[in-house]
């Protein structure tokens, strides 16, 4: 990602209403697929995280390892005293074969040009019945600035990501689309926004400008819609107990390896 994502997230992720949402629904996976361990012997490892948001979090199941392509987003780990931290391109054979218990990759993939194959190296880093918690934006149609800003080098159809899981030997246990009750809204507003975005950029060549780049989520509102929109996204942690979502803004998928 751009420097200025790794900091506006850093300084964001804890009172967005887009990381709280997230983060309810990634804890409630987790409680749901892998199960509280803290201070125990599984080990978990936390594949792009970026400046770190969900490994404390995560460290309710067990000992954690966070891994990332780059060193601004693992100097913002340190930065937060997070010590278990390993400079990797997620598909690059860093861990032994059948060592880990757990592999998340929150909005990881879709950084990763090779996806199938950090997916094959995620099969194998894992023991046999441990699980992959994955995320990532959906729809290619969507992909605007926030993608370009991010590094995204694509967006995910539910039937794209979890034929990708199977082709590599998972079994796919959850899958959905998340941020599904507000999509209806999101829907037009991130259309319109890539609409204007592009007319910026068509402008910017020919002045010679650039886009700063930030992201979406950077955008200011007013205390009170964050506050409303962090509930309406955060109660679908547990509506997906329930039933899996056929849209959505983003996705989100559960695999085991086999035992």
């Amino acid at each position: 990602m751009e420097d200025a994502v790794y900091q506006e997230f850093l300084e964001l992720e804890k009172d967005h209403w887009w990381f709280q949402g997230r983060r309810a629904i990634f804890v409630s996976l987790l409680d749901r697929y892998v199960g509280r361990d803290p201070g125990g012997e599984r080990l978990l490892m936390d594949l792009g995280c970026g400046v770190g948001g969900m490994i404390g979090p995560m460290a309710e199941y067990g000992r954690v390892v966070g891994t990332d392509i780059t060193l601004t987003g693992l100097q913002h780990c340190a930065d937060r005293g997070f010590d278990k931290l390993v400079a990797s391109t997620g598909h690059e054979g860093c861990f032994r074969d059948e060592s880990l218990d757990c592999i998340t990759a929150f909005d990881a993939l879709e950084h990763i040009e090779d996806d199938v194959g950090a997916l094959r190296d995620i099969y194998r880093s894992l023991k046999p019945g441990g699980i992959l918690v994955a995320s990532g934006p959906a729809y290619m149609f969507l992909y605007a600035q926030q993608d370009v800003s991010t590094h995204h080098v694509r967006r995910y159809t539910r039937g794209e990501i979890t034929e990708k899981a199977r082709r590599v030997g998972f079994e796919v246990l959850k899958s959905s689309y998340i941020n599904f009750i507000l999509f209806p809204a999101i829907l037009p507003a991130v259309l319109g926004i890539k609409a204007l975005q592009a007319l910026k950029h068509d402008e910017g060549a020919s002045n010679g400008s650039s886009d700063g780049g930030g992201s979406n989520v950077g955008i200011p509102i007013p205390a009170f819609v964050n506050a409303t929109l962090s509930a309406i996204f955060r109660s679908e942690a547990r509506l997906l107990n329930w039933f899996s979502a056929p849209v959505g803004h983003s996705l989100v998928m559960v695999a085991r390896k086999p035992a």
